[in-house]
């Protein structure tokens, strides 16, 4: 073999070995990654959880003191209106005993008049005292309902304090997970704005989510043509041509169907929305900055601003299945990323309590609204 040649090959074998070496520094480096990203969803989901509970805890403490201040306005009206009968019998009590015996019998009338007296004061004192036995049982209950109302009120800030500490845990859980993906998938932005022109080219939700199970099944194309490519370019015989991972992972796989918002629901599937027409989701009354999260585990399609629904996000589930979460007003994922059931998706409007925050959430098969108790038993 000429020397020259035989240069050439032994400076394409280094050359595949420094390739192979920077592939497999480029293999830990990305297993490392997919790993601070699993335990990172693991710990969103694991926060996510607790602060749904602080929210249900707070909604009930605030239900009861509602309730306790509703008992209290009633005893107090009821203390007033004793108090004046009391006052009234008290009146009527001094104007008898303000009259002298030496009046009563001179009076004409005197034996009549005076046996009315003598039954009314037999009459006044025991109501007098009914009434003082009444006041005094309901002053007492009003204390007891003052005490209780106090606990409740401690029991409020203490959670509210919970809460806060819990929301910024998650703040910077949530602010480590989309630094992780986006350090994992340098083409975010590109894929963002192609996602928003399909957003803005669709009439209804129907068109966009055709629009994006397009788009999604291009991509996937892509990628198996891109793995391909690199295979073949890289003639390295241990490479194993594989196709491009599933459109939906759960890194948990354990994690049931959950509502997307604690809160009360307010419309039901099928019933008449505040529209007027038939409902083909579900309302949920939530408690202002309420943390909303993935109801199933999947892949997020699409997250943003959409027509009348305004923030919406769309998951896209296995079996043709699509979750659609609408009526945010911080959206906390991005295109592409996956989530696990309970993992957060952003955060309900501050509004004031008089007007509590709506959550719609709909689900859908092959394109189509169905009623969420398919996926939600607890809803039939």
């Amino acid at each position: 073999m000429p020397q020259n040649k035989a240069y050439a090959l032994k400076g394409f074998e280094a050359r595949l070995e420094e390739e192979k070496a920077q592939r497999a520094v480029l293999a830990e480096k990305v297993e490392k990654l997919d790993a601070e990203v699993s335990g990172t969803r693991k710990d969103l989901v694991t926060v996510a959880a607790l602060v749904r509970q602080n929210e249900r805890d707070l909604r009930e403490m605030e239900t009861k003191i509602d309730r306790l201040e509703e008992k209290k306005n009633e005893i107090e009206d009821k203390l007033k209106k004793d108090r004046l009968s009391i006052s009234r019998l008290l009146v009527a009590l001094e104007r008898i005993r303000r009259v002298p015996p030496e009046a009563m019998l001179a009076r004409p009338d005197s034996p009549y008049k005076n046996a009315q007296s003598a039954l009314l004061m037999r009459d006044i004192i025991p109501a007098i005292n009914r009434h003082a036995q009444t006041l005094r049982v309901n002053l007492e209950t009003l204390g007891n309902i003052a005490q209780e109302l106090q606990v409740e009120r401690d029991k409020v800030v203490k959670a509210a304090a919970d809460l806060k500490d819990r929301q910024e845990e998650l703040a910077s859980l949530l602010e480590k997970r989309e630094s992780l993906y986006r350090e994992t998938h340098k083409d975010l932005r590109a894929h963002e704005v192609e996602i928003q022109q399909i957003s803005l080219q669709a009439k209804n939700l129907e068109d966009l989510l055709a629009r994006l199970e397009e788009e999604r099944k291009a991509a996937v194309k892509r990628e198996q043509t891109r793995i391909e490519t690199e295979v073949h370019d890289s003639k390295i015989a241990s490479v194993v041509r594989k196709k491009p991972d599933p459109p939906v992972r759960s890194s948990r796989g354990n994690t049931g169907p959950q509502l997307p918002a604690s809160g009360i629901i307010r419309v039901r599937y099928g019933q008449k929305s505040d529209l007027g027409s038939k409902s083909e989701g579900i309302t949920i009354e939530t408690r202002p900055g309420g943390l909303v999260v993935a109801p199933i585990a999947g892949k997020i399609q699409f997250a943003g601003v959409f027509k009348r629904y305004g923030n919406i996000v769309i998951i896209q589930h296995t079996g043709g299945f699509h979750s659609l979460v609408a009526g945010l007003d911080k959206i906390d994922t991005v295109v592409g990323q996956s989530v696990d059931a309970g993992e957060p998706l952003g955060v309900m409007p501050n509004s004031s309590l008089a007007a509590r925050p709506k959550l719609y959430y709909e689900l859908r098969k092959n394109g189509q609204p169905v009623n969420p108790a398919v996926k939600f038993p607890d809803l039939g």
